[in-house]
């Protein structure tokens, strides 16, 4: 067998990650524990680590292939939640966090903005990457200071920036860009008068990766936790997908050549050979 015939036989790379894609997983203590707490307390005492779970603020749990938000309610005054990168498909169970101030669920599989209304401290949402279709800004909460939807065709909707601005009356900035108060005038949006005074004494102040203004509350976590988040986990995704399309055009090179080369080995064997056999007939 040739190395040409070989090297098509082998599966390509992406294929054998999609055939074998792990199970889905499910949130349970031993994968909060693994994921946001020193080995020692992870696999200590009972007791120590219920009491070490209890004390989280940051949950971490992206990239895990979870499939259903659930188990949270073990959770104590949590205020970051870091669930990007899975397989979940319906935003829920999240009435047990009330003090959270940052989401991100970017780079799901989520088609529908749903059970969020009762998140009163929530300040940061990235949706980004899904397949949210439809929007109902009602299913918001009013306190959202940042909303990131790109990459959702949702985004395509008419008038879709507009209802946002009118439905959260505390968003300072939308899919990256700054709400500006002359975008709120234009939306139809009530605007104080202290506006202008607020984004002067703002002004040259921004966020790491983004031109956030926030006129209060500038010690609080979400706050350190800036729009280059998002870019970051956009820029992997392209990275990723570059690669995977570099190695399908050198796939697609190699099965040129061994189509070539059998074309080529067919023509020799269907031309007339010069053996000496027509002499030996002849006589």
């Amino acid at each position: 067998m040739s190395s040409f015939d070989d090297y098509l036989q082998r599966e390509d790379p992406w294929q054998q990650e999609q055939q074998a894609a792990p199970k889905a997983v499910h949130i349970n203590l031993s994968l909060i524990a693994k994921r946001n707490l020193p080995a020692s307390v992870a696999d200590g005492p009972h007791d120590e680590l219920i009491a070490a779970i209890m004390k989280l603020t940051h949950i971490r749990l992206d990239r895990e292939n979870i499939a259903d938000i659930d188990n949270l309610e073990m959770l104590g005054p949590v205020t970051n939640v870091y669930l990007q990168q899975n397989q979940i498909k319906q935003i829920e169970n999240l009435d047990s966090l009330m003090t959270l101030r940052f989401l991100t669920l970017a780079g799901n599989q989520i088609d529908k903005i749903q059970n969020m209304r009762m998140l009163d401290e929530l300040k940061f949402l990235d949706l980004s990457e899904n397949k949210i279709e439809s929007l109902d800004p009602d299913e918001l909460p009013k306190s959202l200071m940042i909303l990131n939807l790109t990459g959702n065709p949702c985004t395509h909707v008419i008038n879709y920036r507009t209802s946002l601005l009118k439905a959260l009356p505390n968003l300072q900035q939308l899919d990256l860009n700054e709400v500006t108060r002359q975008e709120r005038l234009e939306a139809g949006c009530e605007v104080s008068d202290t506006s202008d005074e607020e984004e002067e004494e703002g002004e040259g102040e921004e966020m790491v990766g983004g031109p956030v203004v926030f006129g209060q509350d500038r010690d609080d976590d979400f706050l350190q936790l800036s729009a280059d988040i998002i870019l970051e986990s956009q820029s992997r995704t392209q990275q990723y997908m570059a690669l995977h399309e570099h190695h399908m055009d050198e796939i697609e090179e190699v099965r040129a050549q061994s189509q070539l080369t059998m074309n080529t080995g067919r023509s020799l064997k269907d031309s007339p050979r010069s053996d000496g056999s027509e002499s030996k007939l002849s006589r």
